[in-house]
């Protein structure tokens, strides 16, 4: 099976929009979701990669470029990979990966940092399997 990458456009709203809620198990407001995904569009320090096979939006990574003070050097942050579920266990997830880190090396960047939710151990162990090391908690709080 191929699997054919290529950056995500404005055009792809709606295939994002679904994979977003297929990562997250839940729908989001349509609305703010296509504001937010066309102004990070917008953004240069961001980008999108969609995995389509047959003709079919399949997967998406979401990679963002970054030089936090407190680190000293250009990193490529995944802030999301999704694959579907019936799609998983054919590489993709592997191909997007390597197209983040490939992309935010051409960028500059010298480490790339993910988060993954607690809930997610399939996620955690090809991360792992794919050379990431588990090295902060991450926290949160609603405003």
């Amino acid at each position: 099976m191929s699997c054919e990458l290529r950056r995500a456009t404005l055009d792809d709203t709606d295939a994002v929009y679904g994979l977003i809620c297929e990562l997250k198990q839940k729908a989001y407001d349509r609305q703010t979701f296509a504001t937010g995904f066309a102004a990070n569009l917008n953004n240069p320090a961001q980008c999108y990669q969609l995995a389509w096979v047959n003709g079919e939006v399949v997967g998406l990574i979401g990679l963002q470029v970054m030089f936090p003070l407190n680190q000293n050097c250009w990193i490529g942050e995944i802030q999301e990979l999704v694959i579907l579920p019936q799609m998983r266990g054919l590489n993709i997830g592997q191909q997007l990966l390597r197209w983040a880190e490939d992309e935010a090396r051409r960028r500059g960047a010298s480490l790339m940092e993910l988060s993954s939710g607690k809930v997610r151990p399939d996620a955690h162990r090809f991360y792992l399997r794919e050379g990431y090391q588990q090295s902060h908690f991450r926290f949160k709080k609603p405003l």
